[in-house]
């Protein structure tokens, strides 16, 4: 007991410490904004100690706005923006743009051949070594990742991108006398984008999907079961690698016509953080983003996921690791419920001192690890509170099912303690104010709040809005949405299992 009121008050000063030192009005005064004519939000927050600053492009465009036959196709775009343009990464666009357009002609031939009614086998082996033989011709031309290379050459790190359920975003950093680089770079690619090797990318597509999910059972359990159980109507029952089927028949105007449609000013916003001026920022954007097209902020879907009407079980058996996977359907981050969730990770599964932690890993050893989270697989519109756990040697997953059970239970019947509750505030606090200190995760705090909330400054709120939750406020929201109704449960059990069952 005495080691837990140490931790606790360990836990309490290092929260104020960390919010002395993180002073939200400073940080306010050091944010400015404004939006070009053709829609386009830039978000600046400086930071003048170091010579860096950090860029990232938030596309609100993820696949969730995808629809039937192209989805996957946010992914792929995602990959094809880091091929160049018609300046960048060639040695001769104009001979390459004449390969792109005999390619396409051969692959749209292939794909209707194949939908024909008696499909013509010799035609289509025909017009793929055809095809294969034009990607060799257009491989003579490309100046291979000169986009990324032009980066690095320059002393820029960190160049990645991750397309979500909800959005897209490309992000890295450079030194900040090479602002101008990045400008003229981001801007390029947006603008003036050629989709070079498109069906070259479209076999390292394919592959990820079968690492990630064809050949990984948690990804086909979580990505793909788990998702199709619980979503019936809403895009957030598709992975956003896409099925197989779309991947490889997803064409060029198909990718043309998506990101003439969702990679507009205004469905986009960029943050900038570190060493940039206002001034500097303001002539710099004018300068090379002013010719994007304007376009119109995504709308929100009118699809809405119908309340389940029972309990949803599926197991799927491989000769792998035992999985326990439990969803809550749970409001989207607009909702006043949604930061509640964070507090009730804190008491449940996050951290040592955590009920199901304590229980589960350290005293029992039955699970190896457990974790639970709000918003997946997005947090956009409403989504799943997940528990995610897998079972120790000599243990099962309906063996951690019921302990998860019985603590949700025990939760409905009897408040948490005002001692729990600040303790799992205040770790929550403490971990919110460490990511803060990275210039990518505040960015993109920011860049969200800004999109699905509305205003960058909704970032801070959170902060504000925990202080407030009381105990009879998780005991309600436990009772609200942790229902044996609202449950969806999948699983991965061993093979040899399903065998013996037959047997009985």
């Amino acid at each position: 007991m005495k080691k837990q009121i140490y931790v606790l008050i360990l836990l309490i000063m290092f929260s104020i410490y960390l919010s002395a030192e993180f002073d939200f009005s400073k940080i306010k005064n050091r944010v400015s904004e404004f939006t070009l004519p053709n829609g386009l939000k830039f978000i600046l927050l400086e930071d003048h100690s170091v010579p860096i600053a950090s860029f990232v492009t938030y596309a609100n465009v993820g696949s969730s706005d995808e629809r039937i036959g192209i989805y996957g196709i946010s992914h792929f775009l995602e990959h094809m923006a880091f091929k160049g343009t018609s300046e960048i990464g060639t040695t001769d666009y104009h001979a390459e743009k004449k390969l792109f357009d005999q390619m396409d002609g051969i692959f749209e031939k292939i794909l209707a051949e194949q939908n024909s009614i008696k499909p013509d086998q010799e035609k289509i082996k025909q017009w793929t070594t055809e095809l294969e033989q034009l990607k060799k011709e257009a491989d003579k031309y490309v100046v291979t990742n000169e986009f990324t290379a032009t980066i690095e050459r320059n002393g820029g790190s960190g160049l990645n991108a991750g397309t979500s359920m909800d959005s897209t975003t490309y992000f890295f950093s450079l030194p900040s006398n090479r602002l101008e680089l990045w400008a003229y770079l981001e801007s390029s690619r947006f603008k003036d984008p050629v989709f070079r090797e498109f069906y070259k990318e479209r076999e390292v597509i394919r592959e990820e999907r079968r690492v990630r999910v064809d050949n990984s059972p948690l990804g086909k359990l979580v990505m793909e079961e788990l998702l199709a159980l619980a979503f019936k109507f809403h895009p957030y029952g598709i992975t956003p690698v896409g099925p197989m089927s779309n991947i490889e028949n997803i064409t060029r105007a198909d990718m043309i016509d998506y990101f003439k449609k969702n990679y507009t000013a205004s469905n986009m916003v960029i943050g900038v953080a570190g060493d940039v001026y206002p001034d500097q920022l303001k002539e710099l954007a004018n300068k090379y983003f002013s010719k994007l097209a304007p376009g119109r902020r995504n709308p929100w879907l009118f699809t809405v996921e119908p309340k389940q009407l029972g309990k949803k079980i599926m197991s799927i058996y491989e000769d792998s690791q035992p999985w326990l996977v439990i969803g809550y359907h749970c409001p989207s981050i607009r909702d006043e419920d949604f930061i509640k969730f964070s507090i009730l990770d804190n008491i449940l599964t996050s951290g040592r001192s955590s009920r199901l932690n304590k229980k589960m890993v350290i005293k029992d050893k039955s699970t190896l690890f457990i974790f639970s989270f709000a918003g997946f697989p997005g947090n956009k519109y409403p989504a799943l509170y997940l528990f995610a756990t897998l079972p120790n040697q000599g243990h099962t997953n309906k063996e951690l099912e019921e302990v998860i059970n019985r603590e949700i239970e025990d939760l409905k019947k009897n408040p948490v303690s005002e001692e729990e509750l600040n303790s799992a505030k205040t770790r929550y606090k403490v971990t919110t104010l460490r990511r803060m200190n990275s210039d990518r995760f505040f960015l993109g705090a920011m860049l969200q709040s800004e999109v699905l909330l509305g205003s960058w400054e909704k970032a801070f709120d959170n902060l504000k809005a925990v202080e407030k939750i009381t105990t009879g406020d998780i005991q309600e929201l436990v009772k609200k949405y942790l229902t044996e109704d609202n449950c969806v449960i999948a699983t991965i059990e061993k093979k040899e299992e399903k065998k013996e069952e037959v047997k009985k």
